[in-house]
């Protein structure tokens, strides 16, 4: 989650792409190759033993990177010079690894140490990997952005968009507010699309807690104002006053809650009003009535045109699963063509299985407040292939912490591998759609036969425990 945080904070367009400073991207980069060696390094499957001086080492090994890590980071923030501990890199740089580590393991643990020395590089002041701080960055003109925002209209211009069906809601809601804001005999009627338009959102649970908590914190601050009123009677000076104290109250606890907000923003709006000569009673049954029928129009719209999550949740699953089969694939396929395969695939790839990862998170949290009933995937079957497949994503990590360099043969079996990892997880993912069980009985098959994928080393070690998280989210889905 930090990782993709840091993303979308990075996100430029393609032209300041090309200029941005290495602040944007390197140390970043860094950390983005980081999580898969410590992984690697940690986990018994592919790193060291569980037990034995191997063991005790990786421990050691850890706790070194993350004091390095941490001293990088506090000299990132404050601008000083990094100040490490002797011991941290005496146990990075310990020539006697060679005797403790073999294989996978040593490759791992020179892997951490070669990146942990560009992050002290990075970090270091004056090392020439960051950009001049007294350089301009202009910020892209409106012209600029108009291609963009047009890009992004047209790609949610379809019947399945979220983005346009709240459109829809909140444009309905809003006019009907209107409308209704007009006709009752109640002044100030614009309270009433407004009410509507700030507590809807995409989501039916986040629309009904804010609607809730708009129509409470109205209620009590309009009931407390209204009770200062009578009993104080200030005057235009001392209403002023009382406005300025809940204005500032509401932006001190602003991020307290939105139900705390709405106490002092209501509080306020009666003591201005109360400025103007307005009487408590000309403003509270305005205010409490119109935010009521505002709440109850965001209410109304999710009833016409609802959009639930819990019917998509097979749909969010399926693109989940497939997004990382191909991430898998794309990471042996750098096994099957060391020389001439792309790294960029495998960034790709990566990317867009956070993404379906991060779409299924958002949905399965949106989908637990929805009074709708489960359709086929019930919450233990949503929980069970949830973590399976993120135990696949893991698994797929894993192997790319062991990339092999250019100069490596191709790895036996890979290529097959790869392609049948890739056609399982597509038609896994049509079957999870159609509420059925999905198969990898190409997958096993190239495990069991031997032939093609070794008996031993890291493609065979990471192919069995991919296959183990497949055959989990079957488990998980099966009735």
């Amino acid at each position: 989650v930090p990782l993709m945080k840091a993303r979308d904070a990075a996100a430029v367009t393609a032209r300041q792409a090309r200029r941005r400073p290495a602040e944007l991207h390197g140390a970043r980069g860094l950390a983005e190759q980081l999580r898969p060696g410590l992984a690697s390094l940690a986990d018994p499957a592919v790193g060291a033993p569980a037990e034995g001086p191997g063991r005790d080492r990786v421990r050691v090994l850890l706790d070194a990177a993350g004091t390095v890590l941490d001293a990088a980071a506090h000299a990132i923030r404050h601008g000083d010079p990094v100040r490490l501990p002797r011991p941290a890199l005496e146990a990075l740089k310990d020539p006697g690894l060679p005797e403790v580590f073999g294989g996978a393991a040593l490759r791992a643990a020179r892997r951490l140490a070669a990146l942990l020395d560009d992050v002290l590089e990075t970090a270091e002041p004056g090392s020439g990997r960051t950009a001049d701080p007294g350089e301009a960055r202009l910020r892209p003109t409106v012209p600029a952005l108009v291609p963009l925002v047009l890009k992004a209209v047209r790609a949610e211009l379809r019947p399945g968009s979220p983005v346009l069906r709240h459109a829809v809601r909140v444009t309905g809601a809003a006019c009907a507010g209107y409308l209704l804001g007009q006709v009752l005999p109640f002044g100030h009627g614009y309270w009433a699309p407004m009410t509507s338009v700030m507590v809807m959102r995409p989501d039916f649970t986040q629309t009904w807690s804010r609607a809730v908590a708009r129509f409470a914190g109205t209620l009590v601050g309009v009931g407390t104002a209204t009770a200062v009123v009578q009993l104080v009677r200030p005057g235009m000076y001392l209403s002023g006053l009382l406005a300025v104290v809940s204005a500032g109250l509401m932006y001190a606890l602003l991020r307290t809650g939105y139900a705390v907000s709405q106490v002092f923003v209501s509080a306020y709006v009666v003591f201005l009003l109360g400025m103007g000569g307005a009487r408590w009673d000309q403003t509270v049954p305005d205010r409490i009535a119109l935010t009521l029928v505002g709440g109850v129009l965001a209410m109304l719209a999710y009833a016409v045109y609802p959009a639930w999550e819990t019917p998509r949740l097979r749909t969010r699953l399926a693109d989940w699963l497939a997004a990382d089969g191909r991430y898998a694939a794309a990471v042996l396929g750098q096994y099957a063509d060391p020389a001439g395969a792309r790294r960029e695939d495998v960034r790709e790839a990566l990317l867009a299985a956070r993404d379906a990862r991060i779409a299924w998170r958002e949905a399965l949290v949106r989908a637990e407040g929805e009074p709708v009933r489960h359709r086929g995937l019930s919450r233990a079957a949503a929980d069970g292939a949830g973590e399976a497949v993120a135990a696949f994503g893991r698994g797929a990590m894993l192997l790319e912490a062991h990339l092999p360099d250019r100069a490596h043969a191709p790895a036996p079996g890979a290529a097959e591998l790869a392609e049948a990892l890739r056609e399982a997880t597509g038609a896994a993912a049509r079957a999870v759609r159609e509420r059925r069980v999905p198969e990898w009985e190409r997958v096993r098959a190239l495990l069991d036969g031997g032939n093609r994928v070794p008996e031993s080393g890291v493609v065979r070690e990471a192919a069995e425990r991919l296959l183990d998280s497949l055959d989990e989210v079957s488990q998980a889905l099966r009735p």
